[in-house]
């Protein structure tokens, strides 16, 4: 059978891991799946047909991520041995393993991205940052099992599953999810280069006569050649780290085949983002005070440990309200951005046409008309991008709403 493959403490503020825009669809209770069969039939055949869509995430995660599997095998086995801390212990630390090498893989991506940075925008900083921002959520989370397997002293299988299965679940859901945003990133940053590419073809063909009929110096060529080559050179840098983010993907998703896009930007859906109502949800959805809140209830009231947890919690709400204002006015600001990246992609559209009536009538030359097409094409990539950005934005906020939001407690 054929399957398909489509920070922890902050790095850069507005980096935090992105959210899923729709839930898991829910299942008829009456549905009993049989041996090795999660899903009903239908659901089964959507995640079996070799085309990997946005979100359908959560589901690839759970049926094929082989690091999730591990995680829920471990937790099977010591959600009943919690009482032998010796026991319990071993198991956590046998089982946080596959976790880091899961976080491994998303950093390698991440320094893929990190060699793009700065080269005609061919990688965003907040690109780069999520990918290194879910990668350092994946080994924080590695870490903690470890560092709880050490401190373990009493816990409750509600705690263990807190700490190894929703947080891991969560963390590698949005791991994924900014995975394939940053292949989406890299596809549009692919049909920019080309544009860019047959533009400084031509520049360098033009360049090559006018110095044959002495226009042009022999320097101005060498120049046009080398903007071209490395801008090839970019090319494969870019097509290498397609494949090796593809190569991510297969291993999260068990994807093989083709990647639909990822959905557009809905505006309606920051109408419905309020931090101060939000608050309360993120708070009791946190990954990391849920599990102080059941731990809370193993210790004795009154104790100096109860007192300290006391004090943690309430330092973490605080952050969780305080990060979820951060989220929020990011999304807003990519709005902002995304408007201005509309807008000059307008003003471009008006310069093509002028364009095309001079070219029609021939007062502009080949190149001045190449030029004008590039621009046009720079500045769609612009408002694809800034689509993409405004999206990682709001899957960022839910996500944090949702409990996936490291605090630095």
């Amino acid at each position: 059978m054929m399957r398909k493959m489509t920070m922890g403490r902050r790095v850069i503020p507005a980096a935090l891991a992105v959210s899923l825009a729709w839930t898991v669809p829910a299942y008829a209770e009456e549905f009993v799946p049989g041996p090795g069969q999660p899903y009903d039939d239908a659901t089964m055949a959507r995640i079996q047909d070799n085309v990997l869509e946005y979100e359908e995430i959560g589901l690839l995660v759970d049926t094929y991520n082989p690091t999730l599997k591990n995680v829920k095998d471990t937790y099977s086995d010591t959600k009943d041995d919690y009482k032998d801390v010796d026991k319990l212990k071993n198991q956590i630390m046998e089982g946080s393993g596959s976790l880091a090498d899961q976080a491994g893989q998303l950093s390698g991506m991440a320094g893929t991205f990190e060699d793009l940075l700065g080269y005609q925008n061919m990688v965003t900083p907040g690109t780069y940052a999520e990918l290194v921002y879910s990668s350092e959520v994946l080994s924080q989370q590695a870490e903690q099992m470890t560092l709880s397997a050490d401190s373990l002293s009493a816990v409750t299988p509600e705690m263990l599953k807190v700490k190894m299965v929703d947080s891991t679940r969560a963390a590698l859901v949005s791991g994924a999810q900014s995975a394939m945003i940053g292949y989406k990133q890299l596809k549009l940053n692919e049909e920019s280069l080309e544009s860019g590419l047959t533009l400084l073809e031509a520049v360098y063909q033009s360049t090559q006569n006018q110095a044959a009929n002495g226009l042009a110096t022999q320097s101005q060529v060498l120049s046009a050649r080398q903007q071209l080559e490395s801008t090839q050179a970019t090319k494969l840098t870019l097509t290498s780290s397609e494949q090796k983010l593809r190569q991510t993907l297969c291993t999260m998703l068990g994807w093989k085949y083709d990647a639909k896009d990822v959905p557009a930007a809905d505006l309606t859906r920051i109408d419905g983002m309020n931090p101060e109502k939000d608050k309360q949800a993120a708070q009791d959805n946190n990954f990391t005070i849920r599990y102080n809140v059941l731990d809370l209830d193993n210790k004795d009231a009154g104790s100096v440990e109860y007192q300290n947890l006391q004090r943690t919690i309430k330092q973490e709400k605080e952050e969780v309200a305080s990060s979820l204002v951060n989220l929020y006015n990011d999304v807003l600001q990519k709005r902002n951005e995304l408007q201005t990246a509309k807008a000059a992609y307008e003003l471009e559209k008006t310069k093509m046409e002028t364009a095309e009536r001079k070219w029609q009538l021939g007062t502009i030359g080949r190149l001045e008309y190449m030029q004008q097409q590039n621009s046009l094409k720079t500045k769609e990539i612009a408002v694809k991008t800034g689509d993409l950005s405004l999206f990682q934005a709001m899957e960022t906020y839910d996500w944090a709403v949702k409990g996936n939001l490291s605090l630095s407690q």
